[in-house]
């Protein structure tokens, strides 16, 4: 797994094959089934193995706290393996570090008071924000600080007749970087939920 992972961080998902990690290995690439049938397995085990190098918040009675950091811990090691990120949306992740993630999660949520419901949903809302937020940085809408700034000249030119608006904020719907995105976004995410626990 350390060898693949090494693989996918360096050169990218293309380049993780059998052949590539007995190599790095200084094996055969034969022998490497005897411990996973396919790459498609090998896909499947990295990303768990992935997310063992999560650490896992420690509990407490400050529920808003604790789930801000796992949070951010998460967002942390996906963006430091930025080439896994698409595969957290092939299927579910129930390997024993997603299990013990996921378990952990639900159990902040459930020792501060929450119900079951809630918790459930809380849980989800914000794992899902943060892969949303990491697929977005990663993937196809990823911009460097040059790209960026070629949109803020795009927007400006915009006609202010059509696309007053677009213009106008041109600079500041390019300037935030995606962690700053990021953190107002979980700001609001948490803000509201911890809305509704006062309304209960």
């Amino acid at each position: 797994m350390d060898a693949s992972l090494r693989i996918a961080d360096e050169q990218g998902l293309d380049a993780l094959t059998m052949r590539a990690v007995a190599e790095r290995m200084k094996l055969r690439h034969t022998s490497l089934y005897r411990h996973v049938p396919s790459r498609e397995a090998l896909l499947v085990e990295l990303v768990d193995h992935m997310l063992g190098e999560i650490s896992l918040p420690a509990p407490g009675p400050d529920w808003r706290a604790a789930t801000e950091a796992g949070a951010r811990e998460y967002r942390r090691v996906l963006l430091a393996h930025r080439a896994l990120v698409p595969l957290l949306t092939l299927g579910q992740l129930l390997g024993p570090n997603a299990l013990r993630a996921r378990e952990h999660g639900l159990g902040l949520l459930t020792e501060a008071g929450w119900p079951a419901d809630s918790t459930v949903r809380i849980y989800l809302t914000v794992t899902h924000y943060v892969v949303g937020s990491v697929l977005l940085d990663t993937g196809g809408a990823a911009r460097t600080p040059g790209e960026r700034a070629a949109m803020t000249s795009l927007f400006a030119s915009l006609s202010t007749r059509t696309h007053p608006l677009v213009a106008a904020h041109s600079a500041l719907l390019n300037g935030l970087d995606g962690d700053g995105e990021f953190d107002f976004g979980l700001r609001c995410l948490l803000d509201g939920i911890a809305g509704t626990w006062e309304s209960r």
